[in-house]
């Protein structure tokens, strides 16, 4: 018989530790980049760290094919199988063997296979073309010897992309949060390093690809000005100073009295008043405990 028969939730999992992979491994580099990139050719740094997109398109693509498989393997994990069912150990006579240790579908047999079960996604001509692009892309890595054909960007992008179309908006920093959360390490420099982490994460994205096609990873509407997330920054601060604005008025209306932030999914009440500060032409105003707080430059309204 057939045997250690694996669950849709374990491929899950491992899709989603692939991709959180490929992204950190880019996210790292790019931090670097965005600490020094007025004095740092960053073309010249990509360069330097050619493996890390290798490996991070690799994972890209692991991370896929994993969840195909594990979408396939909600309707039989034995139509995973490439062996002809003639082969398979099941019958008396022959001996066991684990799952793990046959030979599984892969490429175009398996994206059909994929095409023919039930899915909640949508799977149209985009989807389809996307994983085309990106095996092709990881194929030339792996097996060529030429210049990978994917720049640091579009591996970036394409990273937020698999996460949305497979998991849905906001997945890829969701993933990436409790990531940091099992690590062993984590709160080792203190109770804000969560909030700092992701805060960053954002602000990388955003200098990668900008607002517009951020916007498309990111299930609020980012598209008007930021502001201080009254809960993150008070936390962030305990780590270091931090100009980071993910919190948005929901919706983006100048007589909104909510806001909500992107990092911590809270959501505060605030008053349309101008902000006391000259230099500040802030008007989102928020009643953190006695003290009144313009959200714009964080100043005290006293």
């Amino acid at each position: 018989m057939i045997t250690n028969i694996p669950t849709p939730k374990e491929f899950e999992d491992i899709s989603k530790q692939c991709l959180t992979q490929a992204l950190n491994l880019l996210f790292k580099v790019y931090e670097d980049i965005y600490e020094v990139k007025e004095y740092v050719d960053k073309d010249e740094i990509w360069s330097h760290n050619a493996g890390t997109i290798r490996t991070s398109l690799i994972l890209l693509h692991q991370g896929i094919e994993t969840i195909m498989k594990g979408t396939i393997c909600k309707t039989s994990p034995f139509l995973l199988l490439e062996k002809n069912r003639a082969d398979w150990p099941t019958l008396p006579s022959k001996s066991d063997k684990e799952f793990g240790d046959l030979f599984t579908i892969s490429g175009e047999a398996l994206l059909t296979t994929y095409c023919a079960v039930e899915n909640k996604i949508t799977i149209d001509n985009d989807l389809i073309a996307f994983i085309e692009d990106v095996r092709k892309k990881r194929n030339n890595a792996i097996h060529g010897i030429s210049e990978i054909k994917t720049t640091a960007e579009e591996l970036f992008e394409n990273i937020l992309k698999a996460f949305t179309f497979f998991f849905g908006k906001d997945s890829w920093f969701v993933f990436a949060r409790e990531y940091n959360l099992v690590d062993p390490i984590f709160g080792f420099s203190g109770d804000g390093l969560e909030e700092f982490k992701i805060h960053t994460l954002l602000d990388v994205a955003l200098d990668i690809i900008g607002r517009k096609r951020l916007n498309n990873y990111i299930s609020l509407n980012i598209q008007g000005r930021g502001y201080y997330c009254p809960s993150c920054k008070r936390e962030m601060e305990e780590i270091d100073y931090h100009e980071s604005k993910w919190a948005f008025l929901k919706p983006n209306k100048p007589e909104s009295e909510k806001l909500q932030c992107v990092v911590c999914s809270s959501e505060f009440i605030v008053k349309r008043e101008d902000c006391n500060d000259p230099d500040c032409k802030g008007n989102v105003i928020h009643d953190y405990g006695d003290e009144p707080t313009c959200l714009t430059c964080f100043q005290e309204q006293s």
